[in-house]
């Protein structure tokens, strides 16, 4: 009887139990640790295309002018600044193909033969918060033709018909009368010798000046304008009374351009490019000391003054 009511009073006192939450004893002692984050990716490089630089000068147009036998084709600007960017990509000369061909917005012209325009393309940019983002491409022509006139050549003078000649035969000898047409006497008019100076009169040299121009028969400049980037030829000439006289040898005595094909010459122009911009109101000049055949021991100075655009490529 004890022993079945010891065993009622523990079952009721589990039933009447409340239960304990579960601890983890380490607890306290852990850190806590925050959940992992990903890497962030690089950055992406904010890359400068090679030759860039900040335009000044807004392309307007192609320009055709012809003076003379000499046709020029040349492309015009307007100084101002647009806010955007651009490079020389490629430079061609007359009849020579591009990979940028078809690619420019004002197209590439060509001679009147048919040879495609020498010149310089240019790609523009506008900066954006990613870089410098490509937008167009323009053409600049630069070249120049000359028509040469076909000289008329006048026949020749008609042959006089002489007289047949009579031929008379005695014994046995033969003689060959050669008859001529009667001469046309003209009143001649007497003029008194003049008499002989004794005193030697020193004969008058022709007068020599040198000049340059930018093609191989242009005229003489005292000024020219150039775009930046742009190779440009520059022909040292003399003349004689006006008169072109070849040369014996030029050299150059400035050395402004940033790049230019040699630094003395005879026949050939000298090749210069401007790279770098001046600063405002500044105008550069090209200085030549040049000898001619006629008289190669006279030295004579030539000097063009140049001045300097930024062309700008936005369509």
């Amino acid at each position: 009887m004890k022993k079945r009511v010891a065993i009622l009073v523990t079952a009721a006192t589990l039933l009447t139990g409340t239960p304990a939450n579960a601890r983890d004893p380490f607890e306290n002692g852990r850190r806590a640790f925050p959940p992992p984050v990903a890497p962030a990716p690089d950055p992406v490089a904010f890359v400068v295309p090679a030759g860039l630089y900040y335009v000044t000068d807004t392309y307007v147009g192609n320009v055709v002018a012809t003076s003379g036998a000499t046709t020029t084709y040349s492309t015009t600007t307007v100084h101002e600044s647009t806010g955007t960017y651009a490079r020389v990509i490629d430079t061609v000369d007359t009849g020579a193909s591009s990979a940028f061909d078809g690619t420019a917005f004002n197209g590439r012209g060509a001679l009147t033969d048919g040879r495609a325009l020498a010149g310089m393309y240019y790609e523009n940019f506008v900066l954006s918060a990613s870089g410098y983002v490509p937008v167009s491409i323009v053409f600049f022509q630069d070249d120049s033709e000359t028509r040469r006139r076909a000289s008329a050549s006048s026949p020749p003078p008609a042959a006089t018909a002489l007289p047949a000649a009579s031929v008379a035969t005695v014994g046995s000898t033969a003689s060959r009368t050669v008859v001529s047409p009667a001469p046309s006497f003209k009143p001649q008019t007497t003029v008194a010798p003049v008499p002989k100076r004794t005193t030697p009169i020193a004969p008058v040299g022709p007068r020599l000046r040198a000049g340059v121009a930018l093609a191989p028969d242009g005229a003489t400049l005292g000024s020219a304008e150039v775009l930046r980037g742009r190779l440009v030829h520059f022909w040292p000439k003399a003349f004689a009374d006006d008169v072109v006289v070849p040369i014996r040898s030029w050299r150059l005595l400035s050395a402004q351009p940033d790049r230019i094909s040699a630094i003395s010459g005879d026949i050939e122009p000298l090749a210069a490019q401007w790279i770098q911009m001046p600063h405002a109101g500044v105008r550069w000049s090209l200085r030549f000391e040049i000898f001619t055949e006629m008289a190669p021991t006279e030295r004579l100075e030539a000097q063009i003054s140049i001045t300097l655009r930024s062309p700008a490529l936005v369509d």
